[in-house]
């Protein structure tokens, strides 16, 4: 008997970010099952990766060479550069039983849209990371075949908003075994180049709107008016410039260039250091190259040298607006350092589970391009707590060390990761015959519309019925969405995409545009005919295999 395959749809397992890791730690022990057989399509790195040819598993990169004519569409099409560039063909060429996807609901909705939806058991788990989810988001969790959660805060979301969410389990991201304390933290901080007597609160973040560096800044300079101790710095290990605030100005509006660190890799000597402000790229004192960078996605570093970075933190600060889960707290927790985290969204899963210190919001703000609230920082509070921490700081340490043992106890990838495996067992597999190798299906758009259909509704469902031949869509968001947008005659466009369907995205412009029925039918066209083409491409690939 075949073995069943898995397809995993991720930031590539190799990468640096959340996401990254996380396939990293879970693939492993997926591929490990001896019935089980894993591929993943790996988004951000081509073909001339040489990290492809280390992955025990099959591998599909996502991104274009530059040289490739694709290149540009690729880059201008945030979709494609989360995986639907290659998604259906690499489905036709892997033909699994079970897609995988564990990202934002903009990252992964083009995978309902497949031509082959049918033929996988699609299973999710959103970031989930603020309250309310918006409808367009639940629909699509609704339509998955399974759904996990990274925490308790987002499976309490999910079940509260909709019952028709076939939700599994929680499966949260843990912390690799080389995250752990060092014995001697005086010695360390000496051997990183920091002084064995500063205080470092330290934050792993990347360089996001959501991120609130610019709080975390003003609050820092506050507490730095305040505080009687000259030996306290903070540490910023993130990337710039990236897609979210100006550092440069930031450090200079605060006066912050002399107490701020950040965490630079010398790609010539592989040589860590902890350093100010010194721009993206300088050069490196140890090799004398132009060769030192910020540390970031695409110059980053083992997981190893993170944990040293970690353990030079004595206390470490999560201050961001939400998050799905928050993997840089529970690691630094690892690594015996005590965090402080807003008492929001994912993190305030992980403060329960850690006996981490919670610091409320001062309020909730609702974000319009989401509907979702987002927490508004406390600085007043946050730096009041500083001080009162600062008073005693000995104590950070054994308070880590509690934390540590805490967060261990109740994150563990083993156990992540059988949480998939177990679910995963249970999922019938389906011969190819009834899907991968089933009889191609070229459905024509019809667009003559009876006369004797008036009523908006009815017209819409004609369309659906006989354009997309997608009778089981009606009645469903999608549905309901192209009512309205007839109805108020204008519909939201985002320029970079020209899927209707898709209604939202990341932080992009959206604009309005004029609608009607006979735009509405040329987008439902449009889709019928993607849908058309793929089943051609399906047949030439069976034939070809069959020859």
């Amino acid at each position: 008997m075949r073995k069943k395959r898995i397809l995993w749809v991720n930031d590539a397992s190799w990468k640096g970010t959340g996401y990254g890791v996380y396939g990293k730690e879970v693939l492993s022990r997926l591929h490990k099952v001896p019935e089980f057989e894993v591929a993943e399509i790996a988004c951000y790195v081509d073909e001339e990766d040489p990290n492809i040819s280390k992955c025990p598993w099959k591998v599909y990169p996502n991104r274009p060479l530059g040289s490739d004519p694709h290149f540009e569409t690729y880059v201008q099409n945030p979709s494609m550069v989360f995986g639907e560039n290659t998604f259906n063909s690499v489905l036709l060429d892997f033909k699994p039983d079970i897609v995988m996807d564990i990202r934002d609901w903009w990252m992964f909705e083009y995978q309902e849209r497949s031509a082959f939806r049918n033929f996988f058991h699609w299973a999710i788990m959103p970031t989930v990371d603020a309250t309310p989810q918006n409808p367009q988001w639940l629909s699509t969790f609704a339509n998955a075949d399974s759904v996990f959660a990274y925490s308790e805060f987002g499976r309490d979301v999910m079940l509260e908003q909709s019952d028709k969410i076939n939700f599994i389990d929680v499966a949260p991201p843990a912390a690799s075994k080389e995250f752990d304390w060092v014995q001697d933290k005086s010695a360390h901080k000496e051997s990183m180049g920091i002084d064995k007597d500063s205080i470092i609160i330290g934050t792993v973040m990347r360089n996001q709107r959501r991120k609130l560096y610019p709080d975390l800044f003003k609050m820092f300079r506050g507490f730095l008016d305040r505080t009687k101790n000259p030996n306290v710095f903070l540490h910023c290990h993130h990337y710039y410039p990236d897609i979210g605030w100006e550092t440069p100005a930031l450090l200079d509006e605060f006066g912050l260039n002399n107490r701020v660190l950040f965490s630079y890799y010398c790609n010539n000597c592989d040589t860590l250091s902890v350093d100010f402000f010194q721009d993206t790229a300088c050069y490196c004192p140890n090799c004398g190259k132009f060769s030192k960078r910020l540390i970031g996605i695409d110059n980053s570093i083992t997981t190893e040298q993170l944990a040293k970075i970690y353990n030079t933190f004595d206390l470490y600060i999560q201050y961001a607006n939400s998050e799905g889960f928050g993997m840089p707290q529970l690691e630094a927790a690892c690594c015996g350092v005590p965090f402080i985290a807003m008492n929001y969204s994912a993190m305030e899963s992980v403060i329960k589970n850690t006996g981490a210190w919670p610091i409320d919001p001062l309020a909730l703000s609702m974000e319009c391009e989401t509907g979702c609230y987002r927490a508004v920082p406390d600085n007043e509070t946050m730096i009041s707590m500083l001080e009162t921490i600062m008073e005693h700081p000995t104590a950070l340490r054994p308070k880590g060390i509690e934390i540590a043992k805490r967060a261990r106890q109740n994150y563990d990838w083993d156990k992540t990761a059988q949480t998939w495996i177990d679910h995963f067992k249970t999922i019938p597999m389906k011969d190819h015959s009834e899907t991968w190798l089933s009889p191609i299906q070229i459905k024509e758009p019809a667009t003559d519309m009876p006369n004797d259909i008036i009523d908006l509704k009815d017209q819409v469902n004609y369309f659906f019925n006989n354009i997309l031949h997608k009778p089981e869509w009606i009645g469903g968001y999608f549905w309901s969405k192209v009512i309205k947008d007839i109805t108020f005659g204008y519909r939201v466009h985002n320029s970079e995409d020209d899927y209707y369907f898709h209604e939202s995205h990341t932080p992009k412009v959206d604009k309005y545009q004029r609608f009607n029925m006979e735009m509405a039918v040329k987008e439902l066209v449009h889709l019928r005919e993607q849908w058309n083409h793929w089943e051609k491409y399906r047949a030439k690939v069976n034939q070809n295999r069959t020859v």
